[in-house]
């Protein structure tokens, strides 16, 4: 009876051992995952904004990090600290996208690369040292992409300066890779045999949408994904050390585009005038204003 009693015992923990073996196994596929952040740097939309014969004075307000992009990285931040792997960024920016690339790698993205274009402005008429377009930026990106290996591309799902929100989907069409829009969660999927598979929370109008994806993909993330941590000091500091790649690109020919001619100010608001003489006297004066025009104040 003894014996029997240590003969299971013995395979008990046998087949511990090997439930932990798999797990382990199955762990070491997701702590192999690969994701990378694409950022953008624009104005702070916060702080106002000042504009010199048609273009924005970046030098009278800050320059931030795109409030997209930071949920983006947030998210893709905590999948690795969850799950394991690690975190890339990626941004298509003029020099001094360097600040905002060291936001991100203090927030704990490992490394970053940073693509300055050259001859920004398409044509004469275009605003100079403007950014390449969406379809444009999708295209330096997946020239790079192709050279990288990865496992998931995270993007905010639109650029605060423009709300265009084209690039991660042209992005996804370019690299031939399944595409997921306004996701507020990334999980593993626990029923995948080898990892390589997510769980996709999308926001829609009325209801969540739950979607599995297979990688490597792109995902567009909403800002109702997480509120982006704030660096410490010690991410700060390390920061400092970790590697940003600079490349410098030409701007891709002969792709038909939209071209930032100007900024201008929005306009005044216009006087209103209250109408408190009684019904027959505003019937009076607002049919001239239906008629063609607003009435004189």
């Amino acid at each position: 009876m003894v014996g029997l009693c240590q003969g299971l015992h013995e395979q008990v923990l046998y087949e511990h051992e090997a439930i932990r073996v798999v797990h382990g196994f199955i762990r070491q596929k997701i702590a192999d995952m690969k994701l990378i952040v694409c950022v953008k740097q624009v104005p702070d939309v916060a702080s106002p904004l000042r504009l010199q014969e048609g273009c924005i004075d970046t030098s009278a307000g800050r320059m931030v990090l795109n409030a997209y992009d930071a949920s983006a990285t947030e998210g893709a931040i905590a999948f690795t600290e969850r799950y394991g792997g690690e975190v890339h960024a990626v941004l298509v920016g003029p020099p001094e996208g360097r600040e905002t690339l060291r936001k991100v790698l203090a927030m704990g993205v490992a490394s970053a690369v940073h693509i300055q274009v050259k001859d920004r402005a398409a044509c004469p008429e275009a605003v100079p040292n403007a950014l390449p377009e969406a379809q444009a930026c999708a295209k330096i990106l997946a020239d790079h992409f192709n050279k990288e290996t990865f496992d998931v591309i995270a993007c905010g799902k639109q650029a605060q300066d423009t709300d265009a929100g084209l690039t991660p989907a042209m992005l996804a069409e370019l690299l031939g890779l399944p595409f997921i829009g306004n996701a507020i969660a990334l999980e593993r999927d626990g029923n995948g045999r080898s990892g390589n598979h997510l769980l996709v929370t999308r926001q829609g109008d009325a209801d969540q949408e739950i979607t599995r994806i297979e990688t490597p993909c792109v995902v567009s993330c909403s800002n109702n994904m997480c509120d982006p941590r704030i660096p410490n000091i010690k991410g700060i500091m390390g920061a400092r050390n970790k590697p940003i790649d600079v490349k410098i690109v030409s701007r891709p020919a002969g792709l038909p585009g939209v071209h930032v001619q100007r900024y201008e100010a929005m306009p005044g608001r216009p006087r209103v005038r209250m109408l408190e003489e009684g019904w027959d006297k505003a019937i009076e004066a607002l049919v001239p204003f239906v008629k063609g025009g607003p009435p004189a104040i």
